[in-house]
């Protein structure tokens, strides 16, 4: 059997507590049409990757094969979101890895097992690969000094809320082309632990947590663009500021600069994806947001990426041929 996943990249909206004074990584996420991860797979007598990351893509297809006892599977990497760069880009990677390689064998593997598997182990972007739309996941509690991603064995945040996205909403994307990737895997963990080695900003942190309740998702469900993007900025600046110590400004230094750009566009709301270093701009209808990133390009003189993306209501998609 040959399939195909295309999986939606993540905007990470803030973790909220990474200090897990309540649950680390409690944090709003929301799927996005673009970019994708696309994943063509075939059962095979050996195992063959092609494409793009071939290496990793290889690594999690050989744990699902050992995992599920099957033979072999033919995987060509077609296309993936831009690595490190706040997209959610390796837990895509990995889950349409293995969801192509599984449904190659015409087994309809559960998800959680699906990540236990593959021994993933950042797991909040399992509900936008899932389910698509606007997610909360709920994080989950660690004792001081604990690894919070370098685990042996996953921790699934529950699903504290899962809402479709208004269709019109759109957000301006913009990744600056000279800058370093984001944490990932041991950098990630390392700036964790220093982070956590600091002194808990309660005051922020529980302000985090009355945003995200009383202000972004009434917005949400209230369809309120105009306070959803308060909101949106309000949060993104507090969870800035709790992650100061270890991003050294309030948005990636190397995002620094479109900040100001951003907030001259007109846009409803700015922020920042998970470490970044891709920050946004977000409004309310298409329209506004072709204006604002026609505004972005022209201040940011190629120097940045910049593009247009709604939400992705749908998640991961199969297509069996």
């Amino acid at each position: 059997m040959r399939v195909e996943i295309s999986a939606p990249a993540r905007l990470h909206l803030g973790d909220l507590d990474p200090f897990a004074l309540g649950r680390f990584g409690y944090a709003p996420i929301l799927a996005i049409k673009e970019p994708r991860t696309v994943i063509e797979a075939e059962d095979a007598e050996a195992l063959e990757v092609n494409g793009l990351e071939a290496a990793e893509a290889r690594t999690y297809a050989k744990r699902v094969l050992e995992a599920f006892n099957l033979k072999g599977v033919t995987v060509t990497v077609k296309a993936v979101a831009p690595r490190n760069s706040g997209f959610g880009s390796t837990t895509q990677l990995c889950l349409a890895v293995g969801r192509a390689v599984t449904k190659a064998h015409g087994l309809d593997v559960p998800l959680l097992e699906l990540v236990k598997a593959l021994k993933r182990t950042s797991t909040g972007g399992i509900y936008p690969f899932q389910l698509g739309g606007f997610v909360v996941a709920g994080g989950f509690s660690v004792k001081p000094g604990e690894h919070v991603l370098m685990r042996e064995e996953p921790l699934i945040p529950p699903l504290i809320l899962r809402k479709d996205f208004p269709d019109d909403w759109r957000f301006v994307l913009a990744r600056p082309l000279a800058a370093p990737k984001s944490p990932d895997k041991e950098a990630e963990e390392v700036a964790f632990s220093a982070l956590r080695d600091r002194k808990p900003p309660v005051e922020l942190i529980h302000k985090g947590y009355f945003i995200l309740a009383a202000k972004l998702l009434p917005a949400l469900l209230e369809r309120n663009a105009d306070a959803f993007g308060k909101a949106l900025t309000e949060i993104q600046v507090t969870v800035g500021r709790i992650y100061q110590p270890v991003q050294e400004h309030i948005f990636n230094p190397a995002s620094q600069w479109l900040i100001p750009i951003l907030n001259r566009s007109g846009a409803l709301g700015i922020g920042q994806s998970s470490w970044g270093p891709t920050v946004y701009a977000f409004t309310g209808s298409p329209e506004a947001a072709q204006n604002i990133a026609e505004k972005i390009e022209a201040e940011a003189q190629e120097k940045a990426e910049v593009t247009l993306v709604g939400a992705d209501n749908s998640g991961a998609r199969v297509e069996v041929f």
